[in-house]
């Protein structure tokens, strides 16, 4: 079974599982991906039929799938043949203030996401207009992929798509803006106004396309930014704090929907994005690069796969420390911290993650939340 082939079949099985939220986004991923006129249009006449029933049924949603596995056959994928972006040693330094972004590399590639993390004012939005080329670095060099096809440093940065936290405002119709996005880059009639309907449906904004600026929250203004970012079909996005004006739903639903757009059959692109939710930055990044003065620590999931380092746990609740170590005393518990708000154990590798929650049991602990961050860049903020 092809790609293309097993997504529609992940659909099915979503739908089936009772998830049609998901099965949806799905298959207006497919339809993207086919780049075909006549599945656009009837993708957007099922969406508007399941509108009038207010749900998908069994026949309608079959519909659509049938005609995607028709069309099948002439799918064709993008395959990427080289590294997106090398970062070679770049960094940067303010002389006023003395802030100094150090030397830090990594690569960038086709559907991987890269999540940056930190406090306040340690360097993030700084790495990411040196990524954007919006600040030359002092130090180090930046390779793209697309410079070899682009003729123009101006055509290099039109496939580098940077949105700052803070949204420009908009003027005109929120929908106008989207069409005007998509003639900027050469996407004319009918497929203008079909991709810019199928994106505002894929991130769940059909209620709002007839809405202005004044007349939608800071939430749906962020959504309507990145549909407008993606509608320039990027090579990389570079994303400051997309999250921060999100509700936690939103923020998790985002987040799976950017690393399944990043990860587009036809369209791939590379992600890079800064933000404070640390745990749901890590669930769909490859790689988290943790910032603290501007020095660099990286955590990747093929490193925190094979590491053999302390077994570390977060644990919040109505306890006192001596409470915790006297619970952990038989796994021989190397050190107890309290920082932001929880307690954070340390135990030797050889202590089995069992053992901990076989400990917490027999004493009863009343336990509010509890995190394995041996493997999560959290611990690097400690």
């Amino acid at each position: 079974m092809n790609a293309f082939l097993l997504r529609i079949q992940q659909a099915k099985e979503n739908f089936q599982h009772g998830d049609k939220s998901l099965a949806e986004r799905q298959l207006i991923d497919c339809v993207l991906d086919s780049n075909e006129l006549q599945l656009f249009k009837s993708m957007l006449q099922s969406l508007d039929q399941k509108d009038a029933l207010g749900d998908w049924n069994d026949d309608l949603f079959n519909t659509i799938t049938q005609a995607l596995i028709d069309f099948a056959p002439k799918m064709q994928a993008f395959e990427p043949s080289a590294t997106l972006m090398q970062v070679k040693g770049i960094g940067k330094r303010y002389f006023k203030s003395g802030f100094t972004i150090a030397p830090l590399s990594f690569e960038v590639h086709y559907g991987q996401v890269i999540g940056l993390v930190g406090e306040n004012g340690n360097g993030k939005t700084t790495l990411l207009r040196l990524l954007c080329k919006d600040l030359k670095p002092d130090t180090g060099s930046l390779h793209y992929a697309a410079e070899a096809r682009c003729k123009s440093n101006y055509e290099l940065r039109s496939q580098l798509v940077y949105m700052p936290q803070r949204v420009p405002r908009w003027f005109g119709s929120l929908m106008d803006n989207l069409y005007f996005t998509l003639s900027c880059h050469g996407i004319t009639g009918e497929f203008n106004a079909l991709m810019a309907e199928l994106m505002i449906a894929r991130l769940g904004l059909r209620p709002f396309r007839n809405h202005k600026w004044t007349e939608i929250s800071s939430g749906y203004r962020t959504r309507f930014e990145l549909a407008k970012s993606l509608l320039r079909q990027p090579q990389l996005m570079l994303l400051d704090e997309p999250l921060s004006n999100l509700d936690i739903i939103s923020q998790q639903t985002i987040l799976q929907d950017l690393k399944s757009l990043s990860m587009s059959l036809r369209r791939p692109f590379g992600l890079v994005l800064s933000s404070q939710q640390l745990y749901e930055v890590e669930k769909i990044s490859d790689l988290v690069i943790f910032l603290k003065q501007g020095q660099a620590q990286y955590q990747s999931k093929q490193q925190a796969a094979t590491e053999n380092t302390d077994l570390m746990i977060e644990i919040e609740g109505p306890f006192e420390r001596e409470q915790l170590q006297n619970c952990m005393a038989a796994c021989q518990i190397k050190d107890i911290q309290f920082n932001g708000g929880v307690y954070v154990l340390t135990f030797d590798a050889s202590t089995p993650i069992y053992a901990v929650y076989k400990a917490i049991a027999e004493h009863q602990l009343p336990v509010l939340y509890l995190r394995n961050i041996t493997h999560s860049s959290r611990r690097f903020f400690i």
